[in-house]
């Protein structure tokens, strides 16, 4: 036997020996649940890690990006620390206006890595980037289909960064999967074409270590772990059934609606200050509907208007501050789901 053979041997036998590493199957709680907390999802851990947070429902969270998780698992000695942060959304078009901020912030940023970039100047100014990759691993599911005009991508990107953390050098990377959805129409002069765009950054990820200690590849270990709990995305899934029905229904009100805010944008040049301003926000609320696929309701609970999925007619606040809807009018959540909930104005 060669020598050469004898040592790749030998350490296929010590590998072999070697006991596995452990792992602890860990669940991320929904606080407010439905009747009670419940698991929302399910992620294997290193033994030992310590875990904090779970679902967030934050009805102001950007266009409507909610419920997302708030999540933290820690190691044992501290030295590492995975995060994986609340979901954002935007809008983006080519009709001229500057970005924006508030219920649904307009931003020029149409790719995972553009995103990463505006995220590190928000979270983590000061911080050298040291590499990017795409990652298209971390995408784990197709973008829905294309309809109405409107098509879907789903990138996902992963960049390292460097900087000090309480006198400590580290080593952090971050990953993110957005999905975006493009859609184009004619607009009001020859050869002119309309273009709006939103994203939804899903659950943006951080895996933090004292420099020389990181172990990039573990994040995406611990990430491909996750699954939805069934009860949990069941519960989810209820008063979404109707509104699954009625999608083809919800794209043809949103291209009404795109027409619509078309012959506004036309007709700005003739009016004053004042009416240019208020069609300018009249046109801005209903390209973020028609974009996003939301309808804004009045919710004196939440503090004024939020923004819901679009493609019902009927919407409850419930007791616990989360949201129903249905298209069916004769529907009543009071009764049929034996719940507690207001109806909710919706804002033409």
């Amino acid at each position: 036997m060669t020598k050469p053979i004898a040592l790749i041997l030998a350490l296929a036998a010590s590998l072999l020996a070697a006991p596995a590493l452990a792992s602890q199957r860990v669940a991320i709680i929904d606080p407010n649940g439905f009747e009670k907390p419940m698991p929302a999802q399910w992620v294997q851990l290193p033994a030992g890690w310590q875990t904090q947070g779970g679902v967030l429902w934050d009805q102001s969270a950007p266009c409507g990006a909610t419920p997302s998780l708030r999540w933290q698992a820690r190691s044992p000695d501290g030295s590492q620390l995975l995060t994986i942060h609340p979901s954002e959304a935007w809008t983006w078009d080519n009709l001229g206006f500057p970005p924006s901020q508030g219920n649904c912030p307009r931003q020029p940023i149409t790719s995972a890595r553009q995103y990463l970039e505006t995220w590190i100047r928000r979270q983590r100014p000061g911080a050298r980037v040291l590499d990017y990759r795409d990652r298209p691993d971390y995408v784990r599911s197709p973008p829905p289909p294309a309809a109405a005009g409107t098509t879907w991508r789903k990138e996902a990107g992963e960049v390292l960064l460097a900087y000090a953390a309480q006198g400590t050098e580290v080593r952090e990377v971050v990953a993110v999967v957005v999905l975006f959805s493009d859609m184009s129409m004619p607009g009001v002069m020859p050869g002119e074409v309309r273009r709006f765009m939103s994203g939804t950054a899903s659950g943006t990820t951080t895996l933090r270590a004292p420099a020389g200690r990181l172990e990039i590849e573990l994040l995406g270990r611990i990430a491909g772990t996750m699954q939805v709990d069934p009860h949990w995305q069941a519960r989810m899934d209820r008063h979404n059934r109707q509104v699954a029905s009625d999608g083809l229904r919800g794209q043809v009100a949103r291209g009404q609606i795109i027409s619509e805010t078309n012959r506004e944008i036309s007709d700005m040049n003739m009016r004053g200050w004042q009416d240019r301003n208020a069609a300018n926000d009249r046109m801005h609320d209903r390209s973020i509907d028609a974009i996003t696929g939301t309808t804004r309701y009045q919710d004196p609970a939440a503090g004024g208007a939020v923004r819901l999925d679009g493609f019902s007619d009927n919407a409850w606040r419930a007791a616990d501050g989360s949201y129903i809807q249905s298209d069916d009018p004769h529907f009543d959540p009071n009764r049929d789901l034996d719940t507690e909930a207001e109806r909710l104005e919706r804002i033409e």
